[in-house]
């Protein structure tokens, strides 16, 4: 079975559940996750050369605070190899899991984004260690995103120690410079000019977390097309309120 297969699966099982036909859409992935798309720090490095390489482990597991680039990075290692399959359980911690997770170890590679939200969950954690020996015993590569490490929140023992035993990396919090770097970055990407002044700005005025960097950027980014003027302080402080 190939991810395209694996994935309409998913999608059936999703419209058997749930009548939502939106919810069955979000298990694709976002076009602009790309590996070209990120900003890689240097202390990420080692990881990204693990993701160039993504068959050389059985069990990959990423743990690091919100907004630090992990569902990027599954995303992007999805869209660079094919028959991937990407999993979000932001979208998906509503539906049974073991019909969700049935026969998805013949994809290429699988990865699964945000255990944090089913952990703790007995239901979720048995169907999860079955997928786990399933994709071992099928050769399919696992990554698994998270918000902190699998010792810290998966209940089931046996779980606990195949995720633990998997290769682990800690994405550590971007300092401020970096998330400056970032948005710059970002900023380009889209062909946007956000001078130096106002990006320090932003920084200096926006919740610190990435992702409020990045929403902050998509406003900006509007506001600027609709109004047909360039960004500067006095435009961010009329868009943000501030």
């Amino acid at each position: 079975m190939t991810a395209t297969m694996a994935r309409a699966m998913v999608s059936e099982t999703i419209a058997a559940l749930d009548s939502s036909p939106q919810l069955a859409l979000k298990i694709g992935l976002r076009d602009e996750a790309t590996f070209e798309n990120f900003c890689a720090r240097e202390s990420l490095a080692p990881l990204l050369d693990s993701m160039a390489n993504p068959f050389s482990e059985p069990l990959q597991f990423i743990h690091g605070s919100a907004g630090e680039g992990k569902s990027h990075l599954l995303q992007a290692l999805c869209h660079a190899t094919e028959d991937a399959l990407y999993l979000p359980l932001a979208d998906l911690h509503g539906m049974p899991p073991g019909e969700l997770f049935q026969d998805l170890e013949s994809a290429a590679i699988l990865a699964l984004d945000s255990l944090e939200l089913v952990a703790g969950q007995p239901e979720w954690e048995e169907a999860l260690f079955h997928l786990v020996n399933r994709a071992r015993a099928a050769n399919c590569p696992l990554w698994v995103a998270a918000r902190r490490p699998a010792m810290d929140m998966i209940r089931l023992p046996d779980l606990s120690s195949r995720l633990a035993g998997g290769v682990t990396w800690a994405i550590a919090a971007s300092s401020d410079e970096e998330k400056l770097r970032v948005l710059q970055f970002r900023a380009e990407r889209r062909g946007l000019k956000l001078p130096q002044a106002v990006a320090v700005y932003l920084c200096s005025r926006q919740a610190r977390a990435l992702t409020d960097l990045m929403e902050a950027l998509d406003r900006l980014d509007l506001a600027s097309l609709q109004l047909q003027r360039p960004l500067t302080v006095p435009l961010v402080r009329e868009v943000m309120g501030w």
